[in-house]
């Protein structure tokens, strides 16, 4: 019995070994391609890519670190900036006014941006006197990576879909006869 407690005692004085805090933009090379796929792939918060970075790889570094290196790698996608959302509201607005009026749809790097998020930002803008309902914004600078356009029909995307899916599944075979009738 006095073994069971000898063991236990001389485990719990293991001693843990120190996180691993970078210091150089080398240090961080490592562990690019997990962060990129915690904080995007897995849409984890910026604080749970931290604290699962010091749970599983004893990789510690501050909020600001992260930021830098996210911005950096060009990894911090999922945030739209006020910026681009003025950016967003104003082709709205002129799209809108277009005859005939057209519907809008954004793909901001690569993902598409709920309308709901670009109202819910203009009605906050809004509250906050920011912006006024019938003022021209004033936003020049073209935003990188967006693009805009009129959105298909919902069954058009349907059948898209599915021609894509026919196509992938599609195998040519080139020993067999393929017989042509005109």
């Amino acid at each position: 019995m006095d073994a069971y407690y000898v063991y236990a005692g001389q485990s719990s004085q293991q001693p843990v070994p120190a996180a691993y805090r970078p210091s150089k933009p080398e240090d961080w090379e490592p562990y690019r391609d997990i962060i990129a796929h915690l904080y995007n792939t897995m849409n984890m918060k910026l604080k749970d890519v931290m604290s699962e970075m010091q749970m599983t790889y004893n990789f510690k570094a501050t909020e600001k670190q992260y930021k830098t290196q996210l911005k950096k790698w060009n990894l911090d996608i999922k945030y739209i900036k006020a910026s681009e959302y003025m950016f967003m509201i104003k082709t709205m607005r002129e799209r809108q006014t277009a005859n005939p009026p057209k519907e809008t749809q954004f793909i901001l790097r690569g993902r598409v941006v709920d309308p709901k998020d670009i109202a819910r930002f203009e009605k906050r803008a809004q509250k906050k006197g920011t912006m006024r309902e019938g003022d021209p914004i004033e936003c020049d600078e073209p935003v990188e990576d967006m693009v805009y356009g009129t959105p298909p029909p919902e069954e058009a995307s349907y059948h898209q879909a599915a021609y894509a899916e026919a196509y992938a599944s599609y195998q040519y075979d080139p020993a067999t006869e393929y017989s042509y009738s005109y």
